[in-house]
């Protein structure tokens, strides 16, 4: 059978390559990424659109559902109530396993354990133990599945590759090794591999007997699939952008890989949106952005806030106000996240520096302001020969990266605010 790779618009209705089919919807390395910031269109991904696609997948026979470890970038506080949230959303979902990365570990065995006991999905991982050898979590789950009319067990494993540093505590052994007494388990045999494509294709010579290897850190969108012996090796890409879905034969044979698209043309799915709306309500709460580090200004700088500049820049003020860098912080505080410490300081002044914008407090400090690209400048309010800096790529730079602004371009955005 031809092994087919097609990217599908975002929207498309996936239908298995023929009917009874099993369909297995993978991505990984999540890194935290729960929703677009919706500062430009058109952006992919958010766990509410991966609702919806799965929703609709969910139709028929039942996906198998698995994540590829790095759920979050395991940075403080906020990545701990993203995990939490993941956690939540995969379970309402019907995720049967996730495959444990490097970031994942840095969260902490407690908290692993404190993850898996709040989630129906599995956490596994055949190659990680405690430095005494005990396993942490289990090395596989073992699922029932009716594929062409045929009841059969498919076989989820997980392993790391050892190339990834495990934090203090963990041990991560030959993943080869670990997957000797699994590779001839059940019918249908998948493989979760947290690890670079070469190692993927080292270890699946290594270790055949997978039908289908999906692995991690490579490009940010879906790879083409590569078929080695009996494995096909997959890759989704990297933020939850993408979900690759394979369809796979009674007999465990991959017919097809193909990529979904999580753009807005998805829809969102209800139940998983109100669960990120609780992560939101929850960094609220828990008074995340004032807490966030900031660093003193240069001795005797202090902000003066926009409206200081407005007697003496009657026209740069003008054309200020006529563009979207005064209404930032109501982009935010629409999409309820005003007091998200991600994604305040590009809708701010000085959220980063001591005296700039705190949560709900300073409004004159609200939106991107002067001081955003000119900086601190309350001296130069008070003594006109002090110069602020001028503005310029460099001021833009910080905050219009590809992510969150795609399609930006200094001269053509400049253009815009001319002053």
């Amino acid at each position: 059978m031809l092994l087919t790779a097609a990217g599908l618009a975002a929207g498309a209705v996936l239908v298995p390559g023929h009917s009874g089919d099993l369909t297995v919807v993978f991505s990984g390395e999540m890194k935290g990424y729960l929703s677009p910031c919706g500062c430009t269109k058109p952006m992919l991904g958010g766990i509410a659109r991966r609702g919806a696609v799965i929703e609709r997948l969910a139709r028929g026979e039942r996906p198998i559902l698995l994540e590829n470890g790095d759920l979050t970038a395991a940075d403080g506080r906020q990545d701990e109530l993203k995990a939490e949230t993941i956690a939540d959303a995969f379970g309402a979902m019907g995720y049967d396993a996730v495959g444990l990365g490097e970031k994942d570990l840095e969260l902490g065995e407690e908290f692993l354990q404190a993850i898996q006991a709040r989630t129906s999905a599995r956490l596994i991982c055949a190659n990680l133990t405690d430095t005494a050898g005990r396993r942490l979590f289990a090395r596989s789950v073992t699922l029932q599945r009716r594929i062409g009319g045929v009841r059969r067990t498919v076989v989820v494993s997980a392993v790391m590759a050892r190339r990834q540093l495990a934090p203090e505590g963990f041990r991560v052994s030959d993943p080869a090794e670990a997957l000797k007494p699994l590779a001839r388990a059940g019918d249908v045999r998948i493989l979760l591999f947290h690890g670079r494509r070469q190692d993927a294709e080292a270890l699946v010579r290594k270790v055949p007997g997978f039908s289908l290897m999906v692995y991690a850190h490579g490009p940010d969108t879906p790879a083409p699939p590569v078929r080695i012996g009996s494995t096909t090796l997959a890759c989704a890409g990297t933020s939850g952008k993408y979900l690759g879905v394979a369809t796979l034969s009674a007999s465990g044979t991959v017919r097809s890989v193909s990529s979904v698209a999580l753009g807005e043309s998805v829809g969102t799915n209800s139940r998983i949106e109100a669960i990120r709306r609780a992560y939101l309500a929850r960094v609220a709460s828990e008074n995340l952005l004032d807490m966030a580090p900031r660093s003193p200004l240069p001795a005797g700088a202090a902000y003066a806030g926009t409206e200081a500049c407005k007697a003496c820049h009657a026209d740069a003020h003008r054309v200020w106000s006529g563009s979207s860098h005064a209404r930032a912080m109501g982009t935010l505080r629409a999409a309820g996240q005003d007091r998200d410490p991600e994604c305040v300081p590009c809708h701010a002044v000085g959220v980063a520096h001591e005296g700039g914008y705190l949560d709900g407090k300073l409004p004159s400090l609200a939106h991107v302001g002067c001081e955003s690209c000119h900086g601190p400048s309350a001296r130069h309010v008070e003594d006109q020969g002090i110069r602020p800096p001028r503005g310029g790529p460099a001021s833009c730079s910080p905050c219009h990266v590809p992510a969150h602004s795609p399609k930006f371009r200094y001269e053509t955005y400049w253009s815009k605010i001319r002053h």
